[in-house]
C-alpha cells in the first residue's frame, strides 16, 4: 500500500486530523510541467510527533508558500508521510516517493535510526536530504551524504554546550540514563567525552528501551551510584517520564537534560520543569524574526509552540528552494553546492553556516525554564541565560568533509 503500512481508513483519519499529510501549494500544474516535490519523512503519529510531526509538514509547507509556491516555473508540492519510527517503513516510503512521485528532496524527522537509513538510500540515488529531526552526529559524520545537511544540533554540540558547563560548576561525577537506540548511544558517548574533557568522570550508565514508561529502576541505580549528576541521554516522552519520576524520588537537583523540546516543557508543566537548563539553537521568542514566524505558525496549528525541528524544517526548505533557483536545477549536487554558498538569511539563528560535512553550524543558547510566576503566557517558557558561539562547540574532526566530496 503506497506511503503507509496501515489501513487506508487509519491514514485518512490521521490526514483529517492533521490536515497536512499531503499538501499541494498551488493549482495543478500544466501537463507539460513537472512539479518539484519535497517529501517530509516524519513521525506523524507516534512518540516523537510532538517534536516534529504534522507541524514539521506545516513548517515545510509555509516555506514553500512564502517562496511563492513555484520555483523555476514549477509548482512546489510538499508530501508528508508517516514512518512510524520504523527504519524499514521509512526506507520503503523513501523508495516510493522517489520512484512513484518523483521526489527530489527529503526532510527527515523522527527517530535518528530511520533518518540514517533514508539518508543512506538518498545518497545512492543522489537525492537532497535535510535532517530537521535527527540529532545523531552520524548524519554529518560516518553517515553523511554530499547531498545532505543537518539543521539541528548534533549530539556532540548538545553535549559540549551542556556537559562542560555543568562540570565547571561542580558536577564532576556523572551517571547516564540512556535510551537504547542510536540517538541515545550517541548522546551518552558524546556527553561522556565532554565531561572528561572538562575534567569530570563518568561513573556508570544504564539503558532503557525506547518508549519506556517506567524508569524507576534506572533512577534507583543512578541515585545509588554516588554520582553528582544524572545525565539524561534520552528525548521526547522518555525524557518527560524520566524527569517526572525523578521528581517523585526527590533527585531532580541532580538531573541534567541535554535535549529538551518546547513540547516536552509544556508536557511537564512549568511547576515541574522550572529551573531546568538546556542548550537550544532556536527559541520562538528569541528575536523579531523568530517571533513573527512563530506567531504565523501558531495561528495555523492551534497555538502549538514551535520546536527546534519545526524551525529547521522551515529554514531548510526555504534555503533549499533558494538554492534550486540559484543553481537553475534540482540536481542534488548542484543544489547542495549552492546551499553551501548561499547565506542562511531567515534570521532565526546566530551566525549560521554550512560546513563541508553538511552540518549547519550556528550559535547555541543556554536557556532556563521559567517558573509559573515568571511566565506571562502558555508560550512564555524560557529565559535566555547566555549565547554560546557555535565555533566553540566543535572538534577539528567535525569540520572535515563528507568522504564523497564531489557531487557528480
Amino acid at each position: 500500500m503506497p506511503f503507509s503500512s496501515r489501513p487506508r481508513t487509519s491514514w485518512t483519519r490521521r490526514a483529517a486530523v492533521a490536515g497536512l499529510l499531503a499538501t499541494t501549494l498551488a493549482a495543478p500544474a500544466l501537463a507539460a510541467e513537472t512539479p518539484l516535490r519535497i517529501g517530509v519523512i516524519e513521525d506523524l503519529s507516534g512518540m516523537y510527533s510532538g517534536n516534529g510531526g504534522p507541524n514539521m509538514v506545516l513548517a515545510a509547507t509555509m516555506a514553500a508558500e512564502d517562496f511563492g509556491g513555484k520555483v523555476l516555473g514549477r509548482t512546489i508540492e510538499v508530501i508528508g508521510v508517516d514512518h512510524q519510527n520504523k527504519p524499514d517503513i521509512g526506507s520503503g516510503l523513501a523508495r516510493q516517493l522517489v520512484d512513484q512521485r518523483g521526489v527530489t528532496a527529503f526532510v527527515l524527522g523522527g527517530a535518528s535510526s530511520v533518518g540514517l537509513g533514508v539518508q543512506a538510500y538518498a545518497k545512492e540515488r543522489k537525492i537532497t536530504t535535510m535532517v530537521t529531526g535527527g540529532y545523531a552526529s552520524q548524519f554529518s559524520g560516518p553517515g553523511c551524504s554530499p547531498y545532505g545537511t543537518q539543521w539541528v544540533p548534533s549530539t556532540g554540540e548538545l553535549a559540549n554546550a551542556v556537559a562542560g558547563a555543568v562540570v565547571q560548576s561542580g558536577g564532576k561525577k556523572w551517571y547516564f540514563i540512556t535510551a537504547d537506540y542510536v540517538f541515545g548511544h550517541g548522546l551518552a558517548a558524546d556527553a561522556g567525552k565532554a565531561v572528561k574533557a572538562a575534567g569530570g568522570t563518568v561513573v556508570g550508565e544504564i539503558r532503557h528501551p525506547l518508549g519506556a514508561t517506567d524508569i524507576s529502576s534506572q533512577l534507583i541505580q543512578a541515585q545509588s551510584s554516588g554520582a553528582d549528576v544524572i545525565g539524561l541521554a534520552n528525548a521526547g516522552p522518555d525524557l518527560v517520564n524520566t524527569i517526572k519520576q525523578a521528581r517523585e524520588f526527590g533527585i531532580t537537583s541532580k538531573v541534567v537534560a541535554m535535549l529538551v523540546f518546547t513540547n516536552n516543557t509544556v508536557a511537564l508543566g512549568l511547576d515541574v520543569a522550572q529551573g531546568i537548563r538546556m542548550a537550544v539553537n532556536f527559541y520562538w521568542d528569541a528575536n523579531d524574526a523568530s517571533r513573527a514566524w512563530a506567531k504565523r505558525l501558531m495561528a495555523r496549528n492551534g497555538n502549538v509552540v514551535p520546536t527546534m525541528g519545526h524551525a529547521a524544517a522551515y529554514s531548510s526548505v526555504r534555503h533549499y528552494l533558494r538554492a534550486v533557483e540559484k543553481a537553475g536545477t534540482d540536481e542534488a549536487g548542484a543544489v547542495n553546492k549552492a546551499m553551501k554558498e548561499l547565506p542562511i538569511d531567515d534570521g532565526f539563528y546566530g551566525n549560521p553556516r554550512i560546513q563541508a560535512n553538511g552540518r549547519v553550524v550556528m550559535d547555541m543558547m543556554l536557556v532556563e525554564v521559567k517558573s509559573p510566576k515568571e511566565s506571562k503566557s502558555k508560550a512564555d517558557l524560557y529565559r535566555v541565560i547566555e549565547t554560546i558561539p557555535g565555533n566553540t562547540l566543535f572538534t577539528p574532526a567535525d569540520k572535515s568533509g563528507c568522504p564523497l566530496t564531489t557531487a557528480g
